[in-house]
């Protein structure tokens, strides 16, 4: 927060510090004192104002009650796109989706750099100043390519919307991508399979719980958050494969449903996780510490694991068995899915793996998968 650009003015009044600012959504100047949390008067130190200042603007551009009807500066654009955001992007359970956060990265230095920029007045060499302040942050091509697009959209609604003149929108446009190998950008290394024996040399050195997650995802394809988000209530063990139908999942807003099978080797593992109440997570953090029989923990523990928190138990199992002078390589859960994909491709054939992985396009499918050169070689043999 200590990085973010403040808009108006901040003044001593009296020896005590005082806001001039135009708010977001606001169509002229209003004055805040700079009082910290829990204090009468506002402040007496410029640096400790400026941090309360700082608060005042991230709460504003948070809140969900803010009512804008119309957009004069690039702040005031962001909020209320922030407040669609919050509603549009919504999953079926009530939560907000990733997109949110998506959203608010992309904003994020538009606002620390032109948030008090009349709206009219950024074109498409603002856009790309913006870009090169993003790609600042070290952020790979297609990363700086996705929220430039985000802001893009974020003008085609306001637009749509008709809070902004639709040439703004036509005008950034014509701003094209960032091209492979012709920007300041760096690349994104493509994300292999893990190869077999980097998985297994390290499931002595986690616990129980973590270990089977690792064993079913590699066994199945799924996402980290699927592993994560099962519960007993979302397996049907009716037929001889098993079925697992996320109650979230990456595409359900797009009307996708999502079907995962499990075989004897996943069903030997998941089973004793099924005993438990049927709305309950499979995998959780607290039978995990558990298993660790630490005495002393006294952390809160949450009722699942999330992505971030079993790739991290991953890391920690990594480290554990390089200590112990284990060759094991770094790799991250995702990499399981690239795996099984790029086996069940090399066995199967690429439909297979397409459904496998729940894609709706085969050419995603193969960004996933790494085809076997042996079958190139022998097809050359018979046949070249």
């Amino acid at each position: 927060m200590s990085n973010l650009k403040l808009n108006g003015s901040i003044y001593c009044r009296k020896g005590r510090w005082w806001w001039k600012v135009k708010l977001p959504g606001q169509s002229k100047f209003t004055y805040h004192p700079l009082r910290p949390k829990g204090a009468k008067f506002a402040t007496k130190d410029r640096t400790i104002a400026e941090q309360v200042a700082q608060e005042l603007w991230v709460n504003m551009l948070s809140r969900s009650d803010r009512k804008i009807t119309s957009v004069t500066d690039i702040a005031s654009l962001i909020c209320a796109y922030s407040d669609f955001a919050k509603v549009y992007y919504r999953k079926a359970d009530g939560t907000v989706s990733g997109e949110v956060d998506k959203i608010r990265y992309a904003c994020a230095p538009l606002n620390k750099h032109y948030g008090e920029l009349p709206v009219e007045e950024f074109g498409p060499l603002k856009l790309q100043e913006l870009r090169q302040h993003i790609i600042g942050l070290n952020l790979c091509r297609k990363v700086v390519n996705e929220r430039i697009r985000i802001i893009k959209r974020m003008f085609r609604w306001a637009v749509s919307n008709e809070l902004i003149p639709v040439f703004l929108y036509q005008a950034i446009t014509a701003v094209e991508d960032l091209k492979r190998g012709r920007s300041g950008a760096r690349e994104s290394k493509k994300v292999l399979p893990v190869a077999k024996e980097h998985v297994m040399v390290i499931l002595p050195y986690t616990t129980q719980v973590v270990a089977d997650m690792i064993r079913l995802q590699d066994l199945t394809g799924m996402r980290s958050s699927e592993v994560c988000n099962m519960r007993p209530c979302d397996v049907d063990t009716a037929e001889d494969v098993w079925v697992y139908r996320p109650y979230k999942h990456k595409t359900e807003n797009y009307g996708y449903s999502k079907e995962i099978y499990i075989g004897p080797k996943g069903q030997e593992i998941l089973l004793p996780y099924l005993a438990r109440k049927r709305d309950t997570y499979c995998f959780t953090p607290a039978e995990s510490e558990a298993q660790r029989k630490r005495k002393n923990c006294h952390q809160a523990l949450r009722d699942k694991f999330d992505k971030d928190s079993y790739r991290r138990a991953v890391k920690y199992a990594i480290a554990a068995a390089r200590k112990a002078g284990e060759g094991v390589k770094e790799w991250t859960p995702h990499q399981l899915r690239h795996k099984r994909a790029t086996e069940v491709r090399n066995q199967f054939g690429l439909e297979a793996a397409k459904v496998l992985l729940g894609h709706q396009s085969l050419s995603v499918t193969e960004s996933y998968t790494v085809p076997e050169k042996r079958l190139a070689i022998e097809a050359a043999t018979q046949l070249g």
